[in-house]
């Protein structure tokens, strides 16, 4: 009994802060369930599918139009189908991933250093893995000081999300200020949609990463401007659970790395906006990645 590969999406629904809902047009109602027959190998049908789990950066929609082809080219690279999933939350995400629910995941280095049972195989190249501090372009906002940022709107998608939200934050607590308790955060649940409340002046503030600005359309992205970078950190990893076999380990990270060899591995990689690829990585490079971060905690005084 034969089946062709298939990559399958799973999309729930997912809502937003009710005063940007208006604005943010990406909210899926109900379960969404979306085939790409990927190609005419082979595979036996009691194979079961691999489960391949991204972080909700973006919206579900948005994840689905960046990650299906790279679905689809792994599943054919190992023979196997892909089933690709995201969730509505990091929260949930990460409850579902203890879970064991994906056997395959990208997120960030923060999150996967909370993870158990998973290591890090493979990492992104050429996309500096730092938070950006954005305002609305125009907006008055001087130095970024304690008396400046004091009771200003700063918007992050999720508490625990690395460079957007902890990186930004330990970038200001840093320079004085107490993000959480100095001026008022809200969390809009995914870089879309912080980076359009910023936009269209929702909020004074917002914490972004490169990765996620680059998605927007040149007309979002010219109504922000960048105030801060952080420091870089360890680019995004993807890991897989330590049951997954040594073979589907070696395959999945011969067909990562050589994406950069074809034009159809080229074309996906211009998509995801990651041009340089990804390359090997192990759970040595995110060592000293914390388990826990406090930004609330007072600055060091010199």
């Amino acid at each position: 009994m034969r089946e062709k590969e298939a990559c399958v999406l799973r999309v729930r629904r997912h809502s937003l802060v009710p005063g940007v809902r208006r604005l943010i047009p990406f909210g899926v109602r109900g379960l969404v369930a979306m085939i790409l027959v990927v190609g005419s190998v082979h595979v036996f049908a009691a194979v079961r599918p691999l489960r391949f789990g991204v972080l909700p950066l973006q919206s579900p929609v948005a994840l689905a139009r960046l990650f299906i082809p790279l679905c689809a080219h792994l599943a054919k690279a190992l023979h196997r189908p892909i089933v690709f999933a995201t969730a509505p939350d990091f929260r949930r995400f990460m409850a579902r991933a203890k879970r064991g629910r994906y056997d395959v995941v990208f997120l960030n280095p923060y999150l996967y250093r909370q993870l158990h049972g998973y290591r890090a195989v493979a990492r992104i190249k050429g996309v500096p893995f730092i938070g950006l501090l954005i305002a609305r372009r125009g907006a008055a906002i001087g130095p970024l000081t304690p008396q400046i940022l004091k009771g200003r709107s700063i918007a992050f998608p999720d508490p625990d999300a690395f460079a957007a939200t902890l990186m930004v934050k330990e970038y200001l607590r840093a320079r004085g200020v107490i993000v959480d308790t100095e001026m008022r955060p809200v969390y809009l649940r995914s870089q879309d949609s912080v980076i359009l409340a910023v936009a269209r002046g929702l909020v004074d503030l917002g914490g972004t990463w490169p990765w996620s600005l680059d998605q927007e359309p040149a007309a979002i992205r010219a109504e922000v401007r960048i105030l801060a970078r952080t420091p870089p950190g360890p680019e995004m990893p993807i890991a897989v659970r330590d049951s997954l076999s040594p073979a589907t380990v070696r395959a999945l990270q011969k067909a990562l790395t050589g994406l950069t060899g074809s034009a159809a591995g080229r074309r996906i990689l211009r998509r995801l906006r990651i041009p340089a690829g990804f390359a090997i990585a192990t759970p040595s490079d995110y060592a000293k990645v914390p388990r826990t971060l406090n930004p609330c905690a007072a600055p060091a005084r010199p």
